[in-house]
């Protein structure tokens, strides 16, 4: 049986503890917030971004773009591993297309590996969720 690794998009709003005892790699959304990009880091504490966004800000999300997807994916596929890849839905983003497309590059380039993409349908925690099960 062939090894695979877990990985999703920040927006799992997993903790970072069971990030680490499940070993999923997790990959950071970006959001841009009062004129500056901020990575989405698991365990970061946001709540000036919550008290900005009650007070009036305005604050937008851009998608995982395909080579930072492959950028997570591609050292699974060097370490003799699958990859399973569960992504934001693709309702609400376009990162689900992104993983598809660094997805098959990245099986052309490892002929002998499969990453697997699925869209989660959810956000957040129902994500989060999907990934732990």
């Amino acid at each position: 049986m062939v090894n695979y690794r877990i990985i999703t998009d920040s927006c799992c709003d997993l903790t970072e503890a069971l990030i680490s005892k499940l070993g999923i790699t997790v990959v950071p959304m970006n959001m841009l917030f009062q004129g500056k990009v901020r990575v989405d880091s698991v365990g970061e504490d946001i709540k000036e971004v919550y008290d900005a966004l009650r007070a009036g800000e305005v604050a937008s999300t851009s998608a995982v773009n395909p080579d930072g997807w492959a950028s997570y994916i591609e050292p699974a596929l060097q370490a003799g591993e699958d990859a399973l890849v569960l992504t934001f839905s693709s309702g609400l983003s376009t990162t689900y297309q992104s993983a598809v497309i660094a997805a098959q590059e990245l099986m052309e380039a490892y002929p002998g590996r499969t990453v697997k993409v699925v869209d989660s349908l959810c956000a957040s925690l129902g994500q989060g969720l999907l990934v732990w099960y």
